[in-house]
């Protein structure tokens, strides 16, 4: 069983180990807290897997707490608070796909200026993103924030304005290539009428082109639904959002094979994105080696996990000012494509804010002894904090190399300080 393989990985005796625990957090979620990677080693890779679909849940004074920053119309606090809810890990898979949507069906409040539409379409892919991806992008198609980030107001018969048509096709469900303009300027012209009408969805029935539309070969007087279900029904949907999903959890270039076997699968799981996911994330092309430490964490990955494993108190404004100076400012992406992630995250400007963003977190009083470990020595310091915070690396020239920076330390302690600060500032920390 190799990369291209979506049967359940068989791991050999050994296999299912810290480094292969921790790469499923990391992954599915946003990292482990301390002792949870050893925890998920007394089951089984199913029971860990299982685990992510039976969450313990937010908790709800926190998932309430989002009400006030959005009638407030606080978006960066409302970026704050989401970062909270994956910091403390009630729902982490949940909360990775949430964050993928947003960036799937990319929409910033640079041209919104709502918070409470920027908060309602975060709950939308947080109730809704783990089902049938149909249903979902019907409820985006509907949805007052995006409707006003693509100008659904400015749709009407006779003034058709092409912006969702387009992006539903190129970057939403279909994939660049698998559509024509003339299919992009007949698929406005169906979709001419919804609108909103206050922070609500509203069919502008006037407004709507009822005549008869070419879309995809087809002729007929296509409604704003039609037009969107064949949408749907074209054979590249199933490509381009299984494609999708493995990037977000297997690599950024999924073999073409793979893309394949996955579409073919999700289909057959009748478009159900968390049923997918769930044999994605079980499957020996997850656990390849290929597939491990082989993508650069976008600045929420890097941060959350960072407090997570460090069990930082961090205030989460101060988590949010972090990832917004490393280029990802939550309910602000840059365009309708998203962050582009992979290696436009580093250049001199996000590498410098990385390195600092990490130093501060071990400089505000975490207590390494008892979220790392304690080790016997100063030279067992470099152990310690390799098997705790990259244990893919721990028979590796750099930890060979850690060991001998600080066998020298004053005490194990310091040792441990430094171990740390040198792994978290390292390029093999950067990556997921």
């Amino acid at each position: 069983m190799g990369p291209t393989d979506l049967r359940p990985w068989q791991p050999r005796p050994g296999d299912w180990n810290l480094a292969a625990a921790t790469h499923l957090s990391e992954r599915a979620g946003f990292g482990p807290g301390p002792g949870e990677a050893q925890a998920l080693l007394a089951g089984s890779v199913a029971d860990a897997v299982t685990g992510l679909f039976e969450p313990r849940g937010h908790e709800l004074t926190l998932l309430r707490g989002a009400e006030s920053l959005a009638n407030a119309n606080q978006t960066d606090d409302l970026g704050a608070w989401w970062l909270e809810l994956m910091r403390q890990g009630g729902d982490p898979l949940g909360e990775r796909l949430t964050l993928m949507w947003h960036d799937h069906f990319a929409t910033s409040d640079a041209k919104v200026k709502d918070a409470r539409l920027m908060y309602t379409q975060n709950q939308l892919f947080r109730e809704l993103g783990r089902g049938d991806f149909r249903v979902l992008v019907r409820a985006v198609a509907k949805d007052a924030c995006m409707l006003v980030w693509l100008d659904g107001d400015s749709n009407r018969k006779g003034q058709p304005n092409e912006n969702f048509a387009r992006e539903v096709m190129e970057l939403f469900v279909l994939g660049i290539g698998n559509y024509t303009e003339r299919d992009v300027k007949e698929l406005s012209r169906a979709l001419s009428g919804w609108g909103t009408k206050g922070r609500s969805f509203h069919y502008r029935e006037r407004y709507h082109d009822e005549g008869e539309k070419q879309l995809f070969g087809r002729v007929w007087a296509f409604t704003p639904e039609a037009g969107l279900e064949l949408v749907l029904a074209q054979p590249a949907a199933l490509r381009h959002v299984a494609r999708r999903i493995l990037v977000e959890f297997v690599g950024d270039r999924p073999p073409e094979e793979l893309v394949e076997a996955t579409a073919q699968r999700f289909e057959a799981l009748e478009w159900n994105v968390g049923a997918l996911v769930r044999e994605v994330l079980a499957s020996a092309a997850f656990f390849t080696p290929a597939s491990r430490r082989c993508r650069i964490a976008g600045p929420v990955e890097l941060v959350v996990r960072a407090a997570r494993r460090l069990a930082s108190r961090a205030p989460s404004k101060r988590l949010a000012s972090a990832t917004a100076d490393m280029g990802q400012r939550l309910f602000f992406p840059p365009s309708v494509k998203g962050w582009d992630g992979g290696k436009v995250w580093i250049h001199a400007g996000t590498w410098t804010a990385r390195h600092n963003a990490l130093l501060a977190l071990l400089a505000d009083g975490v207590d390494l002894f008892a979220v790392l470990g304690r080790p016997r020595s100063s030279r067992d310091a470099a152990r310690v904090a390799v098997e705790a915070l990259m244990p893919a690396a721990a028979d590796s020239p750099f930890a060979a190399a850690l060991c001998d920076e600080v066998e020298t330390s004053a005490s194990p302690e310091s040792a441990l300080a430094t171990a740390t600060a040198l792994i978290v500032v390292s390029p093999e920390y950067h990556l997921i």
